[in-house]
């Protein structure tokens, strides 16, 4: 409900018609599914993919990825470190991390 000037009266919807409060878009959620379908049933090859890039490339992917399932802790633009960092400075920063976390 707007007031006399047009703007929206605190604390009632504009749309009392519209989607109930904490219900989910269904747009939305169908939209997740079929992504989620489809990577289900590409995941061998997405493997293959991941697989054939280069230890830099593979790094980046997975550390832009973990911003859709991990909280991030901490604001810091690494894009722009990787892209500075040599294939031998970047091999030797993946060894050092494997070690300390003992990872194969």
């Amino acid at each position: 409900m707007r007031n006399n000037d047009g703007t929206y009266t605190k604390g009632i919807s504009g749309n009392p018609n519209g989607r109930p409060k904490g219900s989910k878009n269904k747009k939305t959620e169908s939209i997740r599914e079929t992504f989620i379908d489809f990577v289900e049933k590409n995941l061998d090859r997405l493997q293959e993919d991941f697989d054939s890039l280069d230890a830099k490339d593979r790094f980046k992917y997975l550390f832009e990825m973990t911003k859709f399932f991990l909280p991030s802790l901490k604001a810091v633009e690494f894009g722009n470190i990787l892209d500075e960092m040599s294939e031998q400075d970047f091999e030797t920063l993946i060894n050092k991390l494997k070690n300390e976390y003992k990872l194969n």
